[in-house]
């Protein structure tokens, strides 16, 4: 499944037992709302563990962030399925600066 709302598309597959969700382009105000229905969705369904996968995201604002840490700490409450791939260079300095690698659940 494939969705795609103005800068940021969500790519949604299936690998072996886990369920791999695929973010590209910005990670904004207007977007984190649709990578939240995403991971909801995702969330609800039967795979375990759920990868976000972050490498191809140019842009995060503090509203991506958010979304982030929402998803980890809904994560944590309801058995600790989701691992973030931050390999982008923008998402994983952004991550450091706010100093928020702590409190979210990366691969690397």
């Amino acid at each position: 499944m494939t969705s795609k709302r103005g800068p940021l598309s969500l790519e949604i597959e299936r690998d072996g037992d886990s369920l791999v969700v695929r973010a590209s382009g910005e990670l904004d105000l207007a977007t984190a709302p649709m990578l939240e229905k995403c991971l909801l969705h995702a969330f609800e369904g039967e795979a375990s563990p759920i990868i976000l996968d972050l490498t191809g995201v140019s842009f995060i604002d503090s509203m991506g962030l958010r979304s982030l840490l929402r998803a980890a700490r809904h994560s944590d409450e309801n058995g600790n399925h989701l691992r973030i791939d931050c390999g982008s260079a923008p998402v994983r300095r952004m991550i450091e600066v706010t100093g928020l690698k702590r409190s979210l659940p990366l691969t690397a």
